[in-house]
């Protein structure tokens, strides 16, 4: 019996999607057995996997004035910080036993970081301090210690090293009006979405360097009847993307290279106008503008689904935060080893490879490591600000 449990399927269960958990073992013609990946354990449903890991996972939102976190296990809310101004997105990055929350305020024109321990959040300053008039999607990437955010109002995509520094245009051009941003530094792939009102929304993709050669369109959200693809969130073990669509109120998935698509959920009461969208263990999780809550359900066939807070206000970006859920490589990159000797940003390529790249004003040396003063842009000056070009890359804004 297949999924809808009506029609009769000579496919292997395994085949199927969500016929486990995490992975899926042929028993026999029709039979099946669920295993789960390392470093987590089969549940006695025999079909769900945990995480080893005795760290309570939490849901951290915001709501543009706070942060707010719900602890996945004791179902406690609590604030986190409040007197924000304009806080839209959220992501974290867990290193050394040590968990960082970065979040991004339109209104300060800055992205922050702040060191999560337990209910409290100390050491905050911001880390990227200007030209940060819209910056909506961000991800932290958490092997080459580098930080990934939109830039919308400019239509392009930047990176930093995780405190800030060596600011780079990374993406650049045939963009129209992206929004969310997710990455899986194992495999150095970010993904992206772009509404682009001009009838071609959809999901893109490329390699964490930026290379031309590597960006491409994964799937065209017009092949469902949606516009607006919002929040953007990946399942690492399964190696999907999942996102949610404002306009058509669905969630979707396919694989990372855009096949094998699934709607998840479309037309609950519940998800009327969705935002950001998170994902841990068996449930997907994301925040709803219509009911103002933060909602969950089942992440293959949207069962199950639940409020689990309902908020004064419109929820907007949501992250849930556990070690699981940025899982080590199988090997050591060479940018965790001296920076890949790039004398400025060790950015990951495909195949374990690297490239070193250059913040704003200058360019790489023939030697390919070293950053050099770049003496040739162009300037021009709007009403309330200048910018520069470089004239070898007319898309990227140099100097935001």
């Amino acid at each position: 019996l297949d999924q809808d449990k009506q029609t009769c399927t000579e496919n292997h269960p395994c085949i199927q999607f969500g016929a486990c958990s995490q992975l899926c073992k042929k028993v026999s013609r029709i039979r099946h057995k669920c295993y789960c990946h390392e470093g987590f354990v089969l549940q006695p449903d025999k079909f769900t996997c945990k995480s080893k890991d005795s760290s309570h996972p939490i849901i951290v939102f915001s709501n543009r004035h706070e942060l707010r976190t719900i602890d996945l296990r004791r179902g406690v809310v609590r604030p986190l910080i409040s007197s924000l101004k304009d806080t839209i997105v959220v992501d974290f990055i867990h290193k050394h036993n040590e968990t960082h929350l970065f979040w991004t305020d339109w209104a300060d024109d800055k992205i922050y970081k702040g060191s999560l321990a337990g209910d409290s959040l100390s050491n905050i300053h911001g880390v990227v301090h200007s030209g940060l008039t819209t910056a909506e999607g961000l991800a932290v990437d958490w092997i080459g210690d580098n930080l990934y955010w939109i830039q919308s109002s400019l239509d392009q995509i930047e990176v930093a090293k995780i405190n800030g520094s060596f600011r780079q245009t990374l993406i650049a051009g045939s963009m129209e009006r992206p929004r969310a941003l997710a990455l899986d530094p194992r495999e150095a792939i970010l993904f992206w979405t772009d509404w682009d009102p001009n009838g071609s929304p959809r999901i893109e993709s490329c390699s964490m360097d930026g290379k031309d050669e590597n960006r491409k369109t994964v799937f065209w959200v017009s092949k469902y009847g949606g516009a607006w693809p919002n929040g953007l969130t990946m399942d690492y073990l399964a190696k999907r993307i999942y996102w949610t669509d404002a306009r058509s109120d669905s969630i979707h998935t396919t694989l990372y290279d855009g096949s094998e698509h699934h709607e998840i959920i479309r037309g609950h009461q519940y998800l009327s106008h969705p935002f950001a969208l998170a994902i841990f263990e068996s449930h997907i999780y994301w925040t709803d503008w219509r009911s103002s809550s933060v909602i969950r359900a089942n992440k293959w066939n949207g069962s199950d689904v639940q409020i689990i807070e309902r908020t004064i206000s419109k929820p907007f970006g949501i992250k849930v935060v556990h070690p699981s859920l940025q899982p080590k490589a199988k090997t050591t990159h060479s940018c965790e080893i001296d920076n890949g000797n790039c004398s400025h940003l060790c950015l990951l390529g495909f195949n374990q490879t690297k490239k070193c790249a250059c913040p704003h004003i200058m360019r790489l040396s023939e030697d390919r490591l070293t950053c050099e003063e770049n003496k040739v842009m162009l300037l021009f000056s709007g009403q309330n600000e200048i910018r520069g070009v470089d004239i070898a890359k007319p898309y990227h804004h140099i100097i935001p």
